[in-house]
């Protein structure tokens, strides 16, 4: 309230003595002035350091000046952003800020985190998704230690060659600093033997943790299908306990599956087309993330620490490499089944007490021996877009195209082109040179990423995602690569 205070007010304030024979009581003052007593002693005491300065209020005009930076900053911001983009790192304000911190590019003027989200805005570069949940209703766990636990995940890789050959990354991560301890690629799809190998590549560089946390994979842990796997048993053979999250529930390890996302984007950007280029690639992530990525999770105060710095300057707990007995691993293998089989007894009607046996781990539809059903190309001569599936298939990959063109088309498919033709009119629809050029490696992607991708009467939206895209991942200087 002191800064509402008129002078005359002030004055009163100033030369009232609750000394005096015949004064009042402080408390009976402000009564009559209707002040609080904060703000008669605020009064007073400034009256004591400044002077008459004290009858005047304090300016509330800030201390520093908004700074106004000019169309360069602003070129400057949106070229570290697409630089970022185009390295496949991530390229929003704090990375942008945290990027002019190594590079210094903005000199001694570095706009804030808040200013460059502005730019970034203003520009209309910024992704908008209201329908997030807020950070604050996010339940986070980790360890406080390093080596206590560590993440182990498989995720299958594409390549960049002709026929989108797939990769197996295993990503090895640390709960605790987030650091990587051995992401490394194979050329087999997920199994037991080159995951044991990724194991214990880290092992004999870092140590060994105290537990390893997976999936229910069949590479990891089958404990909770009643079974004993290999990569459990070498883990018990030096003293790493093996643990697992639910059946269907990926938020156990959300570590290491938003891991996945970044190392996908850096990947995706330098288009590996064989599996050295990836373990190359691989090797430059892990160095990049762990020593230069600033990591929003790891905030001590008001700076954000790297993973190695993270890792460095925790009290490592690693295991005491007691080995654990087999018996253990299967009397945990066989108390996940009796569960199982308690919780099935429990629900099963009586009628039902015929059915075919469940297997643990498996849902009833999992439950059958038949073949999964494979998505094939479409090779036929007419493609049809349906309404329910506005999408066309080719060498593994799927491309969602806009809704306008459904219908019934011509596939003429040369050495250098793929092309649609409307069988209505004969007008070309859809078309892209071959081999397909992708800067991702999903295996779901809108056609407007595809390099070189032309449609028929594209829609305004459409086209500038092309361009914008086109601009990022496909400049002039890469466009013969």
């Amino acid at each position: 309230m002191s800064n509402s205070l008129s002078a005359s007010m002030r004055r009163q304030i100033i030369e009232f003595d609750p000394g005096l024979p015949d004064s009042s009581s402080i408390s009976q003052f402000c009564n009559e002035l209707g002040i609080s007593r904060p703000s008669y002693y605020k009064v007073k005491a400034r009256y004591v350091a400044e002077g008459n300065k004290a009858l005047n209020p304090h300016s509330r005009a800030p201390k520093t000046d908004r700074r106004i930076y000019g169309d360069q900053t602003k070129a400057m911001v949106l070229r570290i952003r697409k630089r970022l983009a185009k390295d496949g790192w991530d390229n929003g304000p704090l990375s942008i800020w945290f990027e002019s911190l190594d590079t210094e590019e903005f000199g001694e003027q570095r706009p804030s985190v808040a200013t460059i989200g502005r730019i970034l805005s203003e520009a209309g570069v910024t992704q908008r998704n209201p329908r997030k949940r807020p950070r604050k209703s996010w339940l986070r766990f980790a360890r406080s230690h390093p080596m206590e636990l560590w993440q182990i995940d498989g995720l299958e890789y594409r390549l960049f060659d002709q026929n989108a050959t797939k990769a197996m990354i295993y990503q090895l991560v640390d709960d605790g600093s987030r650091f990587d301890v051995g992401t490394r690629c194979f050329e087999q799809l997920e199994n037991a033997r080159d995951a044991i190998e990724t194991l214990k590549a880290a092992f004999a560089t870092y140590g060994v943790p105290q537990q390893l946390l997976s999936d229910n994979g069949g590479a990891f842990n089958l404990s909770r299908q009643g079974i004993v796997n290999q990569t459990e048993i070498f883990l018990a053979s030096v003293g790493c306990e093996a643990i697992t999250g639910q059946f269907s529930h990926p938020q156990t390890q959300g570590k290491n599956e938003r891991s996945h996302s970044t190392l996908l984007k850096f990947l995706d950007a330098h288009a590996p087309q064989n599996l050295t280029e990836l373990s190359i690639l691989l090797e430059q992530y892990r160095n990049h993330y762990n020593h230069r990525r600033r990591h929003q999770a790891l905030k001590v105060g008001h700076t954000y620490l790297t993973p190695a710095q993270a890792w460095e300057a925790g009290d490592h707990r690693a295991s005491d490499g007691v080995a654990i007995d087999i018996a253990q691993l299967q009397a945990k293998a066989q108390s996940y089944v009796d569960k199982a089989l308690a919780a099935k007894a429990e629900l099963a009607a009586p009628e039902e007490a015929d059915d075919e046996p469940q297997i643990p781990g498996r849902t009833k539809d999992e439950n059958h021996t038949g073949s999964p059903s494979v998505l094939a190309d479409q090779r036929d001569d007419v493609i049809q877009i349906r309404r329910t599936n506005p999408q066309i298939y080719f060498r593994g990959r799927i491309f969602k195209v806009p809704t306008h063109l459904i219908g019934e088309y011509q596939l003429v498919l040369s050495k250098d082109a793929y092309t649609l033709y409307s069988m209505v009119d004969g007008e070309q629809s859809v078309s892209f040179p071959l081999p397909v050029r992708l800067q991702s490696s999903a295996r779901l992607v809108p056609l407007w990423q595809v390099y070189g991708a032309r449609i028929r009467d594209p829609k305004p939206a459409w086209t500038q995602k092309r361009i914008e895209y086109e601009d990022i991942y496909y400049s002039s200087g890469d466009a013969a690569s």
